[in-house]
């Protein structure tokens, strides 16, 4: 079997508008960062956003400032997910975008590539927010989509997805396990009308790369530029992409070897 997003190389334009005037956008991790930003250009060009963070995020000052709604949700849980969609009689786009590190914020510098010196319960929220987050999203998000006749998902990932990553062996797991589900899952969800693509960034200067003053250091990616790259793919009718986002490039897919032979 041929894998049919090898058979066009594809680059997404950098655009400005995307069509989302009168489109609803449900964001993940929306409170800062990359869901933010992702937020805010929604909303500038019309769509009604939906931010969804931690309660004790600051997500409601971004709802507020994008005119948008906040709806408490923790991604790890299952039935947080089922409260914060229960309700929605129009979706049109799901950035699956919540995310953490498994190195500690508290002490960046600590060795994060021995296993055997690993923190479980640190491995376990990784995991559950990279893994389960974007599980638990799609199982919630996908009947809700399969009611309203079409959709688009999209879900960041990471370069740390498509390749080695050893600083952090552990959210490079997480990251392949993100990439390798959106690329299977592509096909069930496009008999229901709904694409599914990844957005893999580099570095972005956002609160989880130490970055907390707004600030974009040189060889780091503004975080707008992985937002359009979100929006770009969403919008483009394509589905089982891998975009790479990375700072100073244009958005493109990432090529994968073909596979000719499958069960």
């Amino acid at each position: 079997m041929n894998n049919s997003t090898n058979s066009l190389a594809l680059e997404l334009p950098d655009v400005e508008s995307w069509g989302l005037a009168g489109k609803a956008v449900l964001v993940t991790g929306g409170a800062s960062g990359i869901g933010a930003a992702t937020a805010r250009l929604a909303a500038a060009d019309g769509a009604r956003v939906l931010v969804c963070d931690l309660p004790e995020s600051n997500g409601e000052e971004v709802a507020d400032a994008t005119g948008g709604v906040f709806i408490p949700l923790d991604v790890t849980s299952p039935e947080d997910w089922v409260t914060a969609v229960e309700s929605l009689d129009q979706l049109d786009i799901a950035v699956l975008n919540a995310g953490v590190e498994f190195r500690d914020p508290a002490d960046f510098a600590r060795t994060a590539d021995d296993p055997g010196a690993w923190d479980l319960e640190r491995y376990r929220k990784t995991r559950g927010v990279n893994v389960d987050g974007v599980a638990f999203g799609l199982h919630a998000l996908v009947p809700v989509f399969d009611r309203l006749g079409s959709g688009a998902i999209t879900v960041t990932a990471s370069l740390a997805g498509l390749i080695p990553w050893s600083p952090d062996p552990v959210y490079s797991m997480t990251k392949w396990a993100a990439v390798g589900l959106v690329r299977a899952a592509a096909t069930s969800l496009r008999r229901k009308n709904i694409t599914i693509n990844a957005v893999c960034p580099g570095g972005v200067a956002t609160p989880m790369t130490r970055v907390f003053d707004g600030s974009v250091p040189e060889g780091m990616a503004d975080p707008r530029h992985i937002a359009t790259a979100h929006l770009g793919i969403a919008t483009s009718g394509q589905s089982g992409r891998v975009i790479k986002a990375v700072a100073g490039y244009p958005h493109t897919a990432h090529q994968f070897a073909e596979v000719t032979n499958t069960f």
